[in-house]
């Protein structure tokens, strides 16, 4: 897509460098902005935290290696001025694309304080059904001040206009359209080649792979019983997570043997998964959530390296190319049988059919499409 914006500065805001979906997708928005030849400035509102950091889990790109990512400090007047200080300090315009809200109220009030007028597009990826009352009128209420709202997934979109069409207050006093913007992964930085990949074991059999943050909603201890059960020597466990995790869930010395593997802070694009793997999500949002979504980042991204996954009951309003895919598999994890029939058939799929939807699904997955969206309204903020 051409775009001409020499001289703009574009800023990616994220609360922090955790490992995690949101900031995930902004590291990749950034990557796919600077191969366009765009300046771009990613900055999180909280410091690093140890052994929780988005970058180390891409230390093997060599795009993560020149970046920076900068940080105002704590607190809310401390941030602001920085970015007074940086949009005082850039004589064009301004364009800011924040995964956080209170990145919105900064950066406006930012804005605002030098008379400099920005464009805020604000990214929510979390359900209204998640968020307690408090929470839910502290979103609404900063989201007033973003220029644009999008939503990475339709079910976060339906969450959110169905609470605002159900309040009283909200119905009346929000005027402002959401929009469903479709995110997705860098794919150069998961098929990297720069670089020798680490085996996870010493042995070239099939993995059960668990790859997330261990908590109860996304189903860990689904995973825990079935590997359990099912892993031998013929099938190996691994997971893939931080060491910031859920201690009383998962106690590594109980998990961590010749047959069951841990990996941390490593992405899919650090490491040799043998074919036959398969990747098991059984998110449980539990009984009050109206629109589920079980397709993450971690999907899309064994996806690419050829990794099916079984994931819990899903709509496909997001991804509807999916929901044909041989690689895609739902359960609704209560019939154990069945789970190991599906696993099974999963393991089995063959690596010239793999191959093929492989190439299928990256023109699908990948984050440009994302960023061409992104970059034409980039073109007509700057140039109205």
């Amino acid at each position: 897509m051409s775009i001409n914006i020499q001289g703009k500065q574009v800023y990616l805001i994220t609360g922090n460098t955790r490992i995690g979906g949101a900031q995930r997708i902004a590291l990749d928005e950034f990557y796919e902005l600077s191969n366009r030849g765009i300046k771009v400035k990613l900055v999180s509102l909280n410091p690093i935290i140890e052994n929780d950091d988005i970058l180390k889990v891409d230390k093997n790109f060599p795009p993560a290696k020149d970046i920076s990512i900068l940080s105002p400090g704590s607190g809310k007047m401390k941030q602001i001025k920085y970015f007074i200080q940086e949009f005082a300090e850039n004589p064009n315009k301004i364009h800011v694309v924040s995964h956080d809200f209170s990145g919105v109220l900064i950066s406006r009030c930012a804005g605002l304080a030098i008379r400099k007028r920005i464009t805020i597009d604000l990214y929510i990826h979390q359900l209204m059904d998640l968020s307690d009352s408090r929470q839910r009128q502290k979103r609404i209420f900063l989201s007033l001040f973003a220029t644009n709202v999008y939503v990475s997934s339709f079910q976060f979109k339906r969450s959110w206009e169905d609470y605002l069409n159900n309040s009283r207050l909200w119905r009346i006093l929000y005027r402002k359209k959401i929009h469903f913007d479709r995110m997705g992964v860098h794919v150069p930085r998961i098929l990297n080649t720069a670089y020798n990949k680490t085996k996870v074991c010493k042995f070239s059999v099939p993995h059960i792979i668990f790859m997330s943050r261990i908590t109860a909603w996304k189903g860990f201890s689904v995973y825990s019983e079935f590997t359990k059960k099912f892993v031998n020597d013929a099938v190996h466990s691994l997971i893939l997570t931080t060491k910031n995790g859920r201690p009383e869930i998962f106690n590594e010395t109980l998990f961590i043997d010749e047959l069951n593997h841990v990996v941390y802070e490593s992405g899919v694009s650090n490491l040799e998964l043998p074919h036959g793997s398969v990747h098991l999500y059984p998110t449980n949002y539990g009984q009050g959530v109206s629109y589920p979504q079980s397709i993450g980042m971690n999907v899309l991204e064994l996806l690419a390296v050829g990794i099916p996954s079984v994931i819990s009951p899903e709509g496909f309003q997001s991804w509807p190319e999916l929901e044909s895919s041989v690689m895609i598999s739902t359960s609704d994890w209560s019939d154990e049988a069945d789970l190991e029939s599906q696993v099974n058939r999963l393991c089995n799929i063959t690596e010239t059919d793999l191959k093929a939807e492989v190439e299928r699904l990256l023109p699908i997955i990948s984050i440009s499409n994302h960023i061409d969206r992104v970059v034409g309204r980039m073109n007509k903020s700057f140039l109205g």
